[in-house]
């Protein structure tokens, strides 16, 4: 089970997010519902969207499409 926690700063979209490193695996919350794991996701990656100053800008433009991900 990945840890959730809040995006550091809020956003509309989404509700929290967390990581794990061994399995380079991200799990996002959104708001509306749902949580999404997003596979082969970089350390890097994770801790830019948690710190970016729009977390779902950041995974519109830099996630989704480019990893593969399952909805939970």
């Amino acid at each position: 089970m990945i840890e959730m926690k809040a995006p550091r700063n809020p956003s509309s979209q989404v509700m929290s997010m967390g990581y794990d490193a061994e399995t380079q695996t991200m799990a996002v919350q959104f708001s509306r519902g749902g949580v999404y794991h997003y596979e082969g996701v970089s350390p890097q990656t994770f801790e830019a969207m948690h710190a970016h100053e729009s977390p779902g800008t950041y995974l519109h433009q830099n996630i989704k499409g480019k990893y593969k991900f399952q909805k939970r």
